[in-house]
């Protein structure tokens, strides 16, 4: 019993080292270090997320306003085609 349990442990130590290498490979200030701390690893990780989330906001914006844009000229267009 206690050798399943010292395998099973194994697997999830395993498993979890795993998971930051893919994650330390995912932000791209880690990317090139192959040893980073776990805890740079969850620091930039975070930082990149959150600056991921603030580009997409702006993108987002700036997609409205030019929606906008582009509906003002498609009238402007449809009123000198009258």
């Amino acid at each position: 019993k206690r050798t399943l349990h010292n395998v099973l442990e194994r697997r999830r130590r395993n498993d979890l080292k795993d998971s930051f290498y893919v994650l330390r490979d995912h932000v791209p200030e880690l990317d090139s270090k192959e040893k980073a701390p776990k805890v740079l690893i969850l620091r930039k990780a975070s930082e990149y997320i959150h600056s991921l989330r603030r580009t997409d906001n702006k993108n987002t914006r700036e997609i409205s306003a030019l929606r906008q844009k582009n509906e003002a000229l498609r009238k402007k267009l449809a009123m000198l085609q009258e």
